[in-house]
């Protein structure tokens, strides 16, 4: 399966852990997800394009990293 910026991002996180470093080193809200709590609350609420565009990141770098993790993985 391929991350794109329509999934969630909880959804992502829960299939793919391994991709917690790559969300929490963009800063901004994603920097949030280090925490579990939060992570359980926000995470299921914004899809990671959303994310992006709240928060001026560049959407396309974080899939092509997201992608690099999951692609590791298998």
């Amino acid at each position: 399966m391929k991350v794109t910026g329509d999934m969630i991002v909880e959804d992502v996180l829960t299939k793919y852990p391994e991709t917690l470093d790559v969300f929490v080193k963009q800063g901004h809200c994603f920097k949030l997800l280090a925490n579990p709590v939060a992570r359980k609350s926000l995470a299921k609420l914004v899809t990671i394009g959303t994310a992006c565009k709240l928060h001026l990141i560049d959407l396309e770098k974080l899939l092509r990293e997201l992608n690099e993790v999951v692609k590791k993985q298998k």
